[in-house]
């Protein structure tokens, strides 16, 4: 299953994804133009009314001579339409006359279209100006194959982005994240129920004042608050960092009072080990018999703590 969820929108250039290795992109490119004896070859990405060159192959150091640099940022060209428009496949010849932009001044135009796996548009390769007698079936099944060898990059960052938003674990904290959460306490509170057990929710947020010298980075005060929640849980408990700063808890109690200690100890702990930290909480508590799911109960501790942040910011 591919991720529906990747951004289209930022330029490949500026993500430094494992999966796409522009290393690879570049010698591509350098062999296409190689091959065909043009004055340059390009892989152009299209995000909307724009457009930015990924890579280009290598030009004349002469200023003059030198047609395009990538990572320049252009407005949406006619070579991008006139390729989409086709409806042939494979290599496609374009009529530079009818090609507006910074392409029309060519005599040849060779372009092939590329695409995410999803089948939205990433953009085109464009050879501009390749030797005439080097346009033939056997150059073609080339850039059919670095056709496929870039496409393959992109399923793959596909398929990595897919499986870190599948993995149940924060990478930073070793908690769970907000998908393991939202697939692990349902089922323990379900289970909870059946034994008749109470149950809260804690949420808490690291919430620094400005006014207070910072002893500890950022990255270091949610070390600190991530480890002093797992030391404070019993086994049948839940915990997970829901975002930069915030974190959850699911813990079985026998009372709402329970509930209330629990937050007490989190407190102390954490101003005992980083009295600069301002623990903001907020919290529900449901009884077995309670008919609401988890997520109306989340929305409600998190409103709470909502409401506390809210009133030390006005005190």
């Amino acid at each position: 299953m591919l991720a529906q969820k990747i951004n289209h929108n930022i330029w490949l250039r500026e993500q430094d994804h494992p999966a796409i290795n522009l290393a690879r992109w570049q010698q591509q490119v350098d062999l296409i133009s190689e091959l065909y004896q043009a004055k340059s070859t390009l892989i152009i990405q299209s995000n909307g009314n724009k457009a930015q060159i990924t890579c280009c192959s290598k030009q004349s150091d002469k200023p003059n001579d030198k047609l395009f640099t990538a990572g320049d940022e252009l407005q949406r060209e006619g070579v991008i339409d006139a390729t989409c428009d086709t409806i042939s496949y494979g290599l496609v010849h374009l009529d530079p006359t009818k090609v507006a932009g910074s392409f029309a001044s060519f005599n040849r135009l060779l372009s092939i279209k590329l695409t995410w796996p999803d089948g939205r548009l990433f953009g085109c390769m464009i050879i501009c100006d390749p030797a005439k007698d080097k346009v033939n079936a056997t150059t073609a099944v080339v850039c059919e194959t670095v056709k496929a060898l870039l496409q393959g990059e992109l399923k793959q960052m596909y398929l990595t982005e897919q499986l870190h938003r599948l993995s149940v674990q924060d990478d930073f904290t070793c908690m769970l994240n907000p998908y393991g959460f939202n697939l692990m306490a349902p089922r323990q509170l379900s289970l909870s129920r059946r034994f008749g057990s109470h149950a809260g929710l804690i949420v808490l947020e690291d919430s620094p004042s400005p006014h207070i010298h910072q002893k500890y980075t950022e990255s270091q005060r949610i070390r600190i608050i991530a480890r002093i929640i797992s030391d404070s849980m019993r086994e049948a408990d839940i915990s997970a960092r829901l975002q930069d700063q915030q974190f959850i808890i699911l813990a079985f109690v026998d009372n709402e009072s329970n509930l209330d200690s629990l937050i007490a100890r989190l407190r102390k702990q954490v101003h005992k080990e980083a009295p600069e930290i301002n623990l903001i909480v907020g919290k529900s508590f449901f009884t077995p018999d309670t008919q609401l799911s988890l997520i109306p109960m989340q929305q409600e501790a998190i409103a709470d703590l909502e409401k506390n942040r809210d009133s030390k910011r006005r005190a």
